[in-house]
C-alpha cells in the first residue's frame, strides 16, 4: 500500500490539527483498503522536506513502523528546512514540481492536507490517474482543508 501525502511544506500551520487530520486519513485508508497489512507493507510517500505536512506525515509513519519514502527534486537537498531521514530517497529533476509525475506514478492513494499550487496540481494528476484506471476517486483520495497561519 503506497500512500502519497501532500500539503504545506511550512511551519506556518497548526501542527496539532495537521497531525490529527493526517492520522485520521491514514487510518481511514488503511482500515478500508488494507486492514490486515503489516506496518512495513505500508509506504508513506511525501516530499522529503523536514517541515510542515511532509514532516508530520513521516513522524506518524515512524511511530507506526511504516516505510517512509521521499520523492523530490534536487532543490530539496539545499533548502533551509533540511530533509527528513526517510527509508528511501528518490530525486527527480532540479526544481520543485519536476518530481510530480514520478510521485503520482508511485502512489496508490493520496491524502492532501492544505497545500498550495503544487499540492493541488498533484491532486489533479492523481484524479486523472484514477479516471484512467477506472477507479472511484473517492475511495482513493482524502482531502482536508488546513489554513496557513499568519
Amino acid at each position: 500500500m503506497h500512500i502519497g501525502i501532500v500539503g504545506y511544506s511550512s511551519n506556518r500551520i497548526d501542527p496539532i490539527a495537521a497531525h490529527a487530520l493526517l492520522q485520521h486519513a491514514m487510518q481511514q485508508l488503511i482500515s478500508q483498503h488494507a486492514p490486515s497489512a503489516q506496518p512495513t507493507d505500508i509506504h508513506i510517500i511525501s516530499g522529503l522536506t523536514n517541515i510542515g505536512i511532509p514532516k508530520i506525515a513521516y513522524q506518524i509513519a515512524d511511530l507506526h513502523g511504516y516505510h517512509t519514502v521521499g520523492i523530490s527534486a534536487a532543490r530539496a537537498l539545499t533548502v533551509n528546512c533540511g530533509i527528513y531521514a526517510v527509508d528511501q530517497q528518490i530525486i527527480v529533476g532540479e526544481q520543485f514540481g519536476d518530481e510530480s509525475a514520478c510521485f503520482i506514478a508511485t502512489i496508490d492513494y493520496l491524502i492532501r492536507v492544505g497545500g498550495g499550487r503544487q499540492s493541488h496540481h498533484e491532486v489533479e494528476l492523481f484524479k486523472a490517474k484514477c479516471k484512467a484506471l477506472g477507479r472511484d476517486m473517492n475511495a482513493y483520495l482524502v482531502e482536508h482543508a488546513l489554513e496557513r497561519l499568519i
